[in-house]
């Protein structure tokens, strides 16, 4: 009877801790949780997308997010196209940089579907930028 009842106690610890850890999932071995693989399927892909927006300043931006990297801008009116101006995404945060003849201009923000939100920086000061998807 004693040795029935410690059966029966032990299979019922072992069926409670594979539920619960089930429910917990515990990691697999390499660090990898099972959830999120590291692959890119939930970010938004910008590359080929053009954006524009007014910043703080009252300047007027047109980006278009190119696939080699770079950034084709419109500032103001005026078009450039260098090699220098560069856009990157780390996780969900965009990262831009843009050379211009008095200084280089950077700016971050989270990527978003459709409205990204920007803090800019350059040497002598700062101002934020929203740029919304053509």
């Amino acid at each position: 009877m004693t040795i029935r009842r410690t059966l029966a106690t032990a299979s019922a610890t072992l069926l409670l801790l594979a539920s619960l850890t089930a429910c917990f999932g515990i990691p697999t071995p390499g660090g990898n949780t099972g959830g999120d693989t590291g692959g890119d399927t939930d970010t938004i892909d910008l590359s080929g997308t053009s954006w524009s927006g007014v910043d703080s300043d009252g300047d007027s931006w047109g980006l278009e997010f190119q696939g080699d990297g770079t950034v084709g801008l419109t500032y103001n009116g005026d078009s450039y196209d260098d090699a220098s101006d560069t856009w990157t995404v780390s996780g969900d945060t965009l990262a831009i940089h843009v050379a211009f003849t008095d200084g280089a201009v950077d700016m971050t923000g989270p990527v978003a579907e459709d409205s990204i939100d920007l803090d800019g920086t350059y040497t002598g000061g700062t101002f934020t930028l929203t740029i919304t998807q053509d």
